[in-house]
């Protein structure tokens, strides 16, 4: 990465992929074969996963840059040896690690995660963790649509709270990308 805006366009190329697989598997769902709805149900937990991952992918990408942009020396490379990797991002975790930059991160993260969005990030960690054992999940907590959303919801929050930065879509200069719809209707 090269300062903020490297990690800013990485973030935001985690974004383009996790928003491209959604995309495919729309479309992908619409010609699939009444008789093959087990075929539907491997994409969408293909789909979880891919959400979980993003978020841990997201998170280490701008929780990291913001340690290097307000760190130096041994203090930050004593930050980075806490934070490694990502952990599983279940909602006691990402508000535990929020918290770590202070109280102000904190309530505004506990703030943000409405009780739907928590539910949400749980059923996430939830399918995530069973998928991975070998366990199958059908009917709503199976529901991609509202995973991807959440994705979204949080990458925007990330963008918003330690690159200072609108959520605007931005080049690596921070010049603004225009013509690139970067939410869903």
């Amino acid at each position: 990465m090269t300062g903020h805006w490297g990690a800013r366009s990485e973030a935001l190329s985690l974004w383009r992929g996790l928003d491209a697989e959604y995309k495919r598997y729309q479309e992908g769902v619409k010609i699939i074969p009444m008789d093959q709805l087990r075929l539907q149900d491997d994409l969408r937990r293909y789909l979880c996963l891919r959400c979980a991952g993003f978020l841990e992918q997201v998170t280490f990408v701008v929780v990291h840059d913001y340690l290097a942009q307000h760190g130096h020396g041994p203090t930050l490379a004593f930050a980075k040896s806490w934070f490694e990797h990502a952990p599983n991002l279940g909602a006691s975790a990402f508000i535990k690690l929020v918290g770590r930059f202070g109280s102000t991160y904190q309530t505004s993260f506990e703030t943000f995660l409405t009780p739907v969005r928590k539910a949400t990030l749980s059923d996430l960690l939830d399918v995530r963790n069973d998928v991975a054992h070998g366990k199958h999940f059908a009917g709503q907590k199976l529901n991609p649509d509202r995973y991807v959303r959440l994705c979204e919801e949080i990458y925007d929050w990330l963008i918003e709270t330690f690159f200072g930065d609108s959520v605007e879509v931005l080049d690596d200069e921070g010049v603004e990308v225009v013509g690139y719809e970067r939410t869903r209707s």
